[in-house]
């Protein structure tokens, strides 16, 4: 049964009943639908709304994962041409090794921000391929290069045109998905991360090992050639694939673009997906929400505590193995993480909680990271590797689906949050993590390990502090009145929705 009530809110009451209770009734607040979807009845709206899911995940996700896959893969591939002999070809000691990791990301900060800001401006199915191709002709470039000034300008400039691709992606993904949809995608998206990582590995193991000296190549120039030969290929392809936004979009027609738009705005009790404010208001807001910094500080030692990976085959190398066999020794620790990554989203998702999902797995990974500086022999310290991994590339996806559903909109102020979070966490983290495993420290790397096992103590403690936190803003929705009056009155002059936009714990 539905009615309007007196502020034009639909009312939906539905009931349910069970054997041994009475029925009960809930109420469930709707905003009125667009005049040209006003005929459609609560059942023909939860059909076309399953439908619109469904070709989202058809359309959407598969080219996004896989843009996301070589993302990953362009960026880390420098970790495995080093164990080919790129230091020794281009004459770089390992100081000089460790600031071209560094300076990608100072590249890949100085863009996050401003590419988001104007994001919500132009059309992300031009702007995202072509950075897409851009980024892919970097890469290949990094194959013709002889000495330690040139690679460190190219890694310089892939880093400034990797840098809009993922926060771009995730604000795309919040303008088309709801809160509680966000966490099955964005794992699925974090799965191309792991994934990468895992037959990152394998395909350098095949490149390397069958291609030295092809051409007159050695068989690490040819690692990033043939990679970013893939990223551009896939990058043009994109353009023809690639979404705009819902109302916007061509594979959607008319009835679902405006369907599509209404349930994101139905779910925060009326709040459309835009505003008149401009780029820099977007900015202020979030600088204002207590919510950017410690999201910022939780997912900035979250990465701390994966960036072993970039130097995962030279850790994997002290245990005494040759190149191939240490690059096909880099997948099994994340195969398995990428299993434990789909198992984790879905029961978040399932049991709608964040938190203890991310605080549990942690711990695993905390127990790696000291094994890893104490045990003896090659089995128990390659054991500590998938312990080391589980923990930390677990949770990631679920700790950015927690991100993306705790920033409400509007657009720009969503957009300017998740750059920031992204641009100190992906970019600036990696400042100090670029040096935390000098060749010097092998084969235990106190240094190192000691680190990331601080790193993710505190981002464990700081997932509680978010919990409470928004466990207390909760509490403060419900004061603020239970009925769409107090909903409708939360809207007014930018504010967020109090009444309909609960924050999941």
């Amino acid at each position: 049964m539905s009615k309007i009530d007196v502020h034009d809110v639909q009312l939906v009451e539905t009931v349910t009943t069970t054997s041994d209770e009475k029925p009960l009734a809930a109420v469930d607040i709707r905003v009125p639908l667009p005049s040209e979807l006003i005929h459609l009845s609560l059942e023909e709206q939860d059909i076309l709304e399953k439908h619109i899911v469904k070709k989202m995940d058809r359309r959407l996700m598969p080219i996004i994962i896989v843009m996301f896959w070589l993302n990953i893969l362009d960026r880390n591939s420098i970790a495995n041409a080093k164990i080919a002999g790129l230091p020794k070809d281009l004459n770089m000691n390992n100081a000089q090794y460790n600031t071209c990791l560094l300076i990608f990301y100072v590249g890949y900060v100085l863009t996050q921000l401003p590419s988001n800001a104007i994001l919500p401006m132009v059309r992300p199915s031009i702007y995202i391929p072509l950075v897409t191709c851009a980024w892919g002709l970097m890469s290949m470039a990094q194959g013709f290069l002889h000495n330690f000034q040139s690679i460190m300008v190219v890694r310089f400039f892939i880093g400034v045109l990797e840098g809009p691709f993922f926060p771009g992606v995730i604000f795309l993904l919040s303008c088309w998905y709801k809160k509680e949809e966000l966490v099955k995608r964005i794992a699925f998206l974090y799965a191309g991360n792991i994934l990468s990582s895992c037959f990152g590995g394998l395909i350098a193991a095949g490149i390397i090992g069958g291609m030295e000296g092809v051409g007159g190549y050695a068989a690490w120039r040819w690692l990033f050639i043939i990679e970013g030969l893939v990223t551009v290929a896939v990058g043009i392809l994109a353009m023809f694939l690639f979404p705009d936004y819902p109302r916007t979009t061509r594979w959607l027609t008319k009835e679902e673009g405006l369907f599509a738009e209404w349930r994101l705005a139905n779910e925060v009790a009326g709040i459309v997906d835009e505003d008149s404010s401009g780029i820099w208001w977007g900015v202020s807001q979030a600088l204002r929400d207590p919510l950017t910094y410690l999201f910022t500080f939780m997912q900035m030692m979250l990465t701390t505590g994966q960036s072993f990976t970039y130097f995962l085959p030279s850790i994997i190398k002290t245990l005494g193995y040759n190149n191939t066999i240490t690059l096909l020794l880099t997948a099994p620790p994340y195969a398995v993480a990428f299993l434990g990554s789909v198992a984790l989203a879905y029961s978040s998702s399932k049991r709608k909680e964040f938190c203890m999902h991310i605080c549990f797995p942690l711990i695993i990974s905390v127990i790696g990271n000291i094994l890893a500086m104490t045990v003896n022999g090659t089995g128990g310290r390659y054991f500590a590797i998938f312990l080391m991994a589980f923990g930390v590339y677990v949770v990631y996806n679920v700790n950015y689906a927690w991100v993306s559903s705790s920033i409400p909109r509007p657009r720009a102020k969503r957009a300017a949050s998740l750059a920031i979070i992204n641009l100190m966490s992906g970019g600036a983290t990696h400042f100090y993590t670029s040096y935390l495993f000098p060749d010097s420290d092998a084969p235990r790397y106190y240094m190192g390990g000691s680190a990331l096992t601080v790193a993710v103590f505190f981002c464990a403690m700081t997932a509680i502090t978010i919990r409470f936190y928004l466990a207390r803003l909760n509490k403060k929705i419900e004061a603020a009145g239970g009925d769409a009056e107090a909903a409708l009155r939360a809207n007014k002059g930018h504010t967020e929705t109090m009444k309909a936009f609960k924050y999941q714990l």
